[in-house]
């Protein structure tokens, strides 16, 4: 397969988006994108004191100022949260040295502006760890103490895992699935402590999905095809990987010759999981495991979903569990485009616009015109016309913030009392129903809902602010589950209305599954509890 760098947009710096990669998440306050402007080679972000809306500059100085250099066309990921006050960002990138390294960031929220935190920058692969010259990266955050994963390619094309807690520091955590992969696409998602997913291209016409389990395995299954046996892990050697040539598909992967440059990872509040890729005709699609099957989703007009400027062009993927709430980033008619999922429905297309202006610093009237007396180089005349100047830039200023003061509220009120206008379809994917027990418990990609995401690399402060209670997932046996719907019913009797028909209650009592079987066709995945330390390298410092 070609370098991704061949492949790749080159546009000018100061007029488009140039970039080499980019990566976005969700912060509770709003999306935040980076990307790697690949005249430059600079990584730049979007303006991190934003809220609903990205808003990106071609040409400020929002740009990540890094000891360790990113190497040309440096894959790039981030994970990052709002901790009540500000905007964190935890990114990686790979240097000119071909290592994997970390920027922690906190935003400045009058100014729109990242600030290291400590020392803002490390190299976190070891020097053992081979990262392959054309590799991916995906990172997930799972929480305080069991911290961030990070995901990249070895020499070999096997996806790696890096390890990051508070007690072990970095660490290589060795190979989560021997099988191959198409590079460099890689994405990761989460959906509570543990159970992380990973998806990559597996060849032209499959991706790979690759799973941790509670038995603290790797589990990879592809997908429209499955793998002989339906699933392997990360002890099965790349030898006795195959895909199952005699099984029957259900679909196929639209314009999918395995050659995508990223791959989208989303979750819904119903657990459901989205891929998202662009095709090698510029259109964007999606396929979805919803009661532990894959199957394909239906596509969105133009006016929902542009076609990006490049085949099998990069994206970008932030989303929020609690809403279903989706934000996909991609390049449209040279600009970075923001497509929209969000209250049950899909929004028309924008491209991002830039952020306002930063103020320049002023100072208070009377040290101005103390300044201004004690200037004895300057005539009156021209006194008095800096005097003036300073009282129309005053009253001007005063304007403009009432005029942004006022959109700003106009824009808030809109986002709160949307208009039945420009909407597209009413669900990601057709026949996507919330479970009949109800919505599950909370747990979001954002970092700040488990376990005080938010904390210093190197020192590992606690934050002040309290930690949300989060419902934690359990495996259940048959026996227990019987015994929890008996009692359960007997609650839900006592209540139920009188109005509820048959049809109904049957629905609310019917069973439902909780593990994926190794006979199913597509996948074999289990909800995983809080994986416990085990073993591993010597720990990797800074």
């Amino acid at each position: 397969m070609a370098p991704l760098l061949s492949t790749l947009l080159l546009l000018g710096a100061a007029a488009s988006p140039a970039r080499a990669s980019i990566a976005a998440w969700w912060t509770e306050i709003g999306p935040q994108i980076i990307l790697q402007n690949s005249t430059t080679n600079q990584i730049r972000y979007s303006a991190c004191n934003s809220r609903d809306q990205a808003k990106y500059s071609y040409t400020d100085g929002s740009v990540f100022s890094l000891k360790y250099k990113p190497k040309v066309g440096t894959p790039v990921t981030g994970v990052g949260w709002w901790n009540n006050k500000d905007t964190e960002a935890s990114f990686w990138y790979i240097t000119e040295e071909n290592r994997v390294a970390n920027g922690l960031y906190i935003c400045n929220m009058n100014t729109g502006r990242f600030e290291p935190q400590g020392e803002g920058n490390w190299e976190i692969s070891p020097d053992t760890a081979s990262v392959h010259s054309n590799s991916g990266l995906a990172a997930v955050v799972l929480g305080e103490d069991t911290g961030y994963r990070v995901y990249y390619h070895d020499s070999d094309g096997a996806i790696n895992e890096l390890h990051y807690t508070r007690d072990t520091d970095w660490e290589h955590r060795g190979i989560i699935s021997q099988d191959i992969n198409s590079l460099p696409a890689l994405g990761a998602a989460f959906s509570g402590k543990g159970n992380i997913t990973v998806a990559a291209p597996r060849d032209d016409q499959n991706i790979a999905v690759t799973r941790w389990n509670s038995d603290e395995t790797w589990f990879r299954t592809t997908l429209p095809r499955p793998l002989d046996g339906g699933y392997v892990d990360d002890e099965t050697i790349r030898a006795d990987i195959a895909l199952n040539e005699t099984a029957e598909t259900t679909f196929l992967l639209p314009a999918w010759d395995g050659r995508t440059k990223s791959i989208g990872v989303s979750i819904d509040n119903a657990y459901t999981r989205f891929l998202w890729y662009i095709g090698n005709d510029r259109n964007l699609y999606t396929v979805a495991n919803q009661n532990y099957t894959w199957g394909q989703r239906a596509n969105q007009s133009s006016a929902y979903w542009p076609q990006a400027d490049e085949p099998n062009a990069e994206l970008a993927v932030a989303y929020d569990l609690k809403s279903s709430m989706v934000r996909l980033f991609y390049t449209v008619k040279g600009q970075i485009s923001e497509i929209k999922y969000e209250d049950k429905t899909w929004k028309a297309w924008s491209s991002l616009e830039a952020p306002p202006p930063q103020a320049t610093q002023s100072t208070t009237p009377s040290a101005t015109n103390s300044a201004v007396a004690s200037d004895t180089g300057l005539s009156t005349g021209a006194k008095a016309g800096i005097g003036v100047g300073v009282s129309l830039g005053v009253i001007a200023l005063g304007v403009i913030i009432a005029v942004v003061v006022l959109a700003r509220r106009r824009k808030q009120q809109a986002f709160q009392h949307p208009e039945d206008v420009d909407e597209g379809s009413t669900t990601v994917g057709p026949e996507t129903p919330a479970p009949s027990y109800g919505s599950p418990a909370l747990a979001r990609a954002s970092a700040a809902q488990y376990e005080q995401y938010g904390w210093d690399q190197k020192e590992a402060p606690a934050h002040p602010y309290p930690s949300p209670e989060v419902q934690q997932m359990q495996q259940l046996d048959g026996t227990t589950r019987v015994e929890m719907d008996n009692t359960m019913r007997a609650e839900m009797d006592n209540t139920i209305t009188a109005e509820m028909d048959a049809a109904t209650r049957a629905e609310m009592y019917a069973p439902h599954p909780i593990y994926e079987l190794p006979q199913h066709t597509y996948s074999h995945e289990l909800l995983a509890e809080p994986p416990q330390h085990r073993s591993g390298p010597p720990h990797q410092g800074h």
